[in-house]
């Protein structure tokens, strides 16, 4: 199995090399520390399985996420994050990652959970099922991409070139998300992506 890391620390980049080699019939091919350089590598080597950083410089991993998914289907990836949040935790689901792995996990668990990517199945950690397991609201993966650029500052006509959409498009993705979130206004959405994490 071909592996591609993606993570902006090079310690930690080594770590997983070191726990991923021991495996003989896994090999990391390559390691990146941006999200385009990573989709560069994945076009150029087709690997296995990508362990992708939930946050990078430059930000991009859940765009880098739902690329890879569209056009190369047959890649795994498994996202790996500190943040503990629910509803980053679906968002990052919604976007079609086979596993979320908190980066607290022991070196056996990670073992265990890319074996069970490897064999088809969708992985997360004990804390990732727990909060996935909660009463939250659901966003659709267009949805958790405008609120991503909401709250990175940009307004609706800067999203909709972004993203190729109509003005229109992104008003309606935004108050679907203030509705399902119970927010009113872009104050209390950034207030409530701050409580949960998403900031």
């Amino acid at each position: 199995m071909r592996i591609v890391i993606a993570d902006d620390h090079q310690l930690f980049r080594e770590g997983l090399r070191l726990i991923l080699s021991n495996t003989p019939a896994w090999q990391v091919i390559a390691e990146v520390d941006n999200a385009q350089d990573l989709l560069s590598t994945v076009k150029a080597e087709q690997p296995d399985l990508v362990m992708l950083d939930y946050r990078m410089p430059g930000g991009g991993s859940l765009s880098a996420l739902e690329y890879i998914k569209k056009r190369y289907p047959e890649i795994k990836v498994i996202m790996l994050t500190g943040v503990q949040s629910r509803t980053l935790f679906m968002q990052i689901m919604a976007c079609q990652a086979d596993g979320v792995l908190l980066k607290e996990m022991s070196a056996e668990d990670l073992v265990k959970a890319v074996r069970g990517v490897l064999a088809g199945k969708k992985v997360t950690s004990a804390a990732v099922a727990e909060e996935l397991g909660s009463q939250v609201p659901e966003l659709t993966a267009r949805e958790f991409q405008v609120l991503d650029l909401v709250l990175t500052g940009l307004n609706s006509n800067t999203i909709a070139e972004r993203l190729n959409l109509s003005s229109k498009t992104v008003e309606n993705h935004r108050y679907s998300v203030m509705q399902k979130l119970g927010v009113k206004n872009t104050v209390e959405l950034m207030r409530y992506a701050s409580r949960h994490g998403l900031l």
